[in-house]
């Protein structure tokens, strides 16, 4: 319920300052000061519904609602932002005024035009947003491995990171992506954790096993925890992805795939009990001549996969900040927010994510699946 607080907390630290604001610019029209206070109640009202009964109301009505609540949220996050902006600089304007009289002396009608101003250009922004989110992109990559393979010469990684499955990100989206994943012809398939965004209930209401099931990779579909597979029900979250969607989750282990070379998963950092990499190649007995691609969700040590041999270490978690300006405090935060690096002889690459932890946008960011077409020696 932690989180379901805060998100309680974010959404009505914004609406009280927008609607203040929007109050004090309609002042003399009592009509349009009732409707806009009737909006405002309404609204909150359904998010309160969709945010604490969500258990006991049909998936359709919680995702509207769901839908509704993080739209809104985004709208009125970008609104603060820039009336915040606006508000400073009209009071550097009647301090000294820059930008002309005008503004001074007709507080609603400057009001109103930046009001209307602001409203259209975040709106025409989130609908780009939303169709960045919409149509993932597929990135490719060709990458050089100096080992041998067994007996292939070549590998092609499907990496997909972040699905986050659940009552937003429903059954018709887990058909698209496994298509588009289908459609890459991969010859193994490698998720980096948040599979599952939160409960269950919606997962097996909507039978998503039906397309995990689907997925088409000669050489398996393999996973690591992420930091939302321990969010609610972990153990049936992590048992249904290995019994069900046909999906092996690695956890702080190693597995040897068709004598050629090792794929690790490790547990997300959120575990106290997590295990070093170090240790988990040794209590593997991995084989450091052959390739070796780590699966690690969060982002937070590249170091520790290069130190210890890793040839491919994949990572997702970010999003890329998933909607300006937040990609730019992701790329402070991390080493890699998003993208390909190389540290050694270590190929790295931090997804932004195909599906998204909330509100549908993708601003500033992308969503995506990477390609990686390996070589070996």
């Amino acid at each position: 319920m932690t989180v379901y607080f805060y998100a309680l907390f974010v959404h009505l630290s914004l609406n009280v300052y927008i609607f203040l604001k929007g109050m004090r610019l309609l002042e003399e029209k009592r009509v349009w000061r009732a409707v806009f206070a009737s909006f405002f109640i309404v609204e909150f009202a359904l998010y309160l519904t969709g945010l604490y009964l969500h258990p006991i109301l049909p998936d359709n009505i919680v995702r509207f609602l769901w839908l509704m609540g993080s739209t809104w949220m985004v709208f009125l996050f970008y609104m603060t932002l820039l009336w915040l902006i606006i508000d400073l600089l009209l009071y550097i304007n009647r301090r000294k005024p820059l930008m002309g009289r005008f503004l001074n002396d007709n507080p609603r009608i400057t009001g109103a035009i930046f009001f209307a101003v602001t409203t259209v250009s975040i709106v025409a922004v989130m609908y780009m947003g939303s169709y960045r989110f919409r149509n993932p992109t597929v990135t490719k990559l060709e990458v050089n491995i100096n080992k041998e393979a067994g007996e292939h010469s070549t590998l092609r990684i499907v990496a997909v990171s972040d699905l986050h499955l659940g009552y937003l990100i429903n059954k018709q989206y887990a058909t698209r992506y496994v298509d588009l994943i289908n459609e890459q012809n991969p010859d193994i398939v490698l998720f980096v954790g948040d599979i599952i965004d939160a409960e269950m209930s919606p997962i097996i209401e909507q039978n998503m096993q039906e397309d995990f099931l689907r997925l088409n990779a000669p050489l398996g579909v393999y996973s690591c925890t992420g930091n939302h597979e321990y969010r609610y029900e972990a153990d049936y979250k992590i048992n249904w992805l290995n019994d069900n969607a046909g999906i092996k989750m690695i956890r702080d282990s190693a597995i040897l795939i068709d004598s050629s070379f090792y794929v690790v998963g490790r547990e997300d950092w959120i575990i106290p009990t997590r295990k070093d990499l170090k240790e988990i190649l040794v209590e593997q007995d991995v084989n450091s001549e052959l390739p070796i691609f780590v699966l690690n969700h969060t982002p937070n040590d590249l170091d520790e996969e290069m130190n210890n041999g890793a040839d491919i270490a994949l990572y997702g978690h970010t999003h890329d900040g998933q909607v300006f300006p937040f990609n730019i405090l992701t790329r402070l935060m991390f080493e890699v927010s998003n993208g390909y690096k190389k540290k050694g002889d270590t190929n790295v690459y931090v997804s932004s994510g195909l599906g998204l932890s909330g509100p549908q946008y993708r601003i500033g960011t992308k969503s995506e699946i990477v390609v990686l077409d390996v070589t070996f020696k």
